[in-house]
Parts: structure tokens; C-alpha cells; sequence
């Protein structure tokens, strides 16, 4: 069912990187360690992508690419039965 969800929001979104980065097609990490990290808007004949995060975005290209990291917080660790929570 949720894929379903997910196909339709991915239509409907086109080319909106706004619209991608909302419920349901981002999803923050849940207890199960599911969530989305980035979504990316990729211009295969010109060479070039964008990867997109809700506080910023990241333009790569092959004549231009620059090396570098992103770090995406995901807030709180979440307890499980059966494992330690580093803290």
C-alpha cells in the first residue's frame, strides 16, 4: 500500500524538489531505522545532478565536481529492546 502511496506522490511530484522533500516520498528515520536521506535531480546529458536535503542542496557535474560530505541528523537514537543506546 505504501508503495503505491509513494509511486502516486512520485508522479505528482515531476520535477518539484519541494514537493519530494515532504511526507510521504521523505520520510524522517522511524524505529525501524527507515527514512529517506537525500533526493536527487539527475541531468544525465548535461553531466550533472543536484542532491537535496531539507536545509540545503548539493550541485555535482563531471567538469565540476567538487568532493565533500553532508551530515543529516536524525535527532534522538532510538531505544530497542535488547540493545544499548550509545549516549
Amino acid at each position: 500500500m505504501r508503495t503505491q502511496e509513494r509511486l502516486h506522490a512520485i508522479r505528482a511530484a515531476g520535477a518539484d524538489v519541494a514537493a519530494r522533500l515532504k511526507p510521504p516520498l521523505y520520510r524522517r528515520v522511524d524505529q525501524h531505522d527507515v527514512g529517506t536521506l537525500y533526493t536527487a535531480c539527475y541531468r544525465p546529458a548535461e553531466g550533472q545532478v543536484t542532491y537535496h536535503w531539507p536545509d540545503q542542496s548539493c550541485a555535482q557535474s563531471f567538469s565540476n565536481f567538487a568532493c565533500g560530505t553532508h551530515t543529516v541528523s536524525f535527532g534522538q537514537p532510538v531505544d530497542r529492546p535488547g540493545t544499548e543506546s550509545p549516549r
